[in-house]
């Protein structure tokens, strides 16, 4: 999966443990899920899971964190320049936005495992628990990055509410393929998001992104 790499033995339980959880969590939730099924789904014994996590709840939130570590650990091999030292001509930031744009679509749209984390995160944004906090910390971060980006790029203020309300529909627009992919692909009879459909994906996101950029600029004329 995607949470940890598992380079020893005891890694290895520990991150069988976390896939089972994420399953098991974002199918039934934080109540519905029973630490002997994940010890079942994952072949070990409840004890293992007490060793390595403690209990449930711990459990529950060190697969939050494990998520929000990979996020932003693959958006960061993608666009650590760019996070780091962001840009300060508006047509660079601008091109950096589009960069976002491809990067959300080949960390989290393409990749047919991030269902299961999808199921994970949508269930915490409905019904948030202690652990959407670890969820928060990480999404915020790469938001306000694009904020900043988007600043540069239309010259607004980067946490005016108008700046952080346009940074989410722009994300909001890819995130969408994900979180409603079987609706995408019934309407658009696909059974999967293929190289050509992603490409085409990106190049409209890009095309709304730069239109809503103009429109951002035009409005500060």
């Amino acid at each position: 999966m995607l949470l940890e790499t598992a380079d020893t033995p005891v890694e290895g339980t520990r991150r069988r443990i976390l896939d089972a959880a994420l399953d098991l969590f974002g199918e039934r939730g934080l109540t519905g899920a029973t630490v002997r099924d994940i010890a079942k789904r994952a072949k070990v014994n409840v004890a293992a899971i007490s060793y390595h996590f403690g209990g449930k709840e711990e459990l529950y939130r060190a697969v939050a964190t494990a998520i929000a570590g990979s996020i932003t650990a693959r958006v960061r091999a993608r666009m650590a320049n760019v996070l780091d030292a962001p840009p300060t001509d508006p047509e660079a930031a601008l091109k950096a936005l589009e960069a976002v744009i491809e990067t959300i679509v080949d960390v989290i749209v393409g990749p047919p495992e991030m269902r299961r984390v999808a199921r994970f995160i949508i269930r915490e944004q409905m019904q948030p628990t202690a652990a959407f906090e670890h969820l928060y910390d990480a999404l915020s971060h790469l938001h306000g990055a694009g904020c900043r980006l988007f600043a540069t790029a239309t010259g607004l203020a980067a946490e005016a509410a108008e700046t952080r309300l346009l940074v989410f529909m722009v994300v909001g627009q890819a995130i969408f393929l994900r979180v409603a992919e079987a609706a995408v692909q019934r309407r658009m009879g696909i059974d999967r998001y293929d190289e050509r459909f992603l490409a085409k994906a990106k190049a409209l996101l890009k095309q709304n992104l730069r239109a809503m950029v103009a429109a951002a600029r035009e409005g500060r004329a």
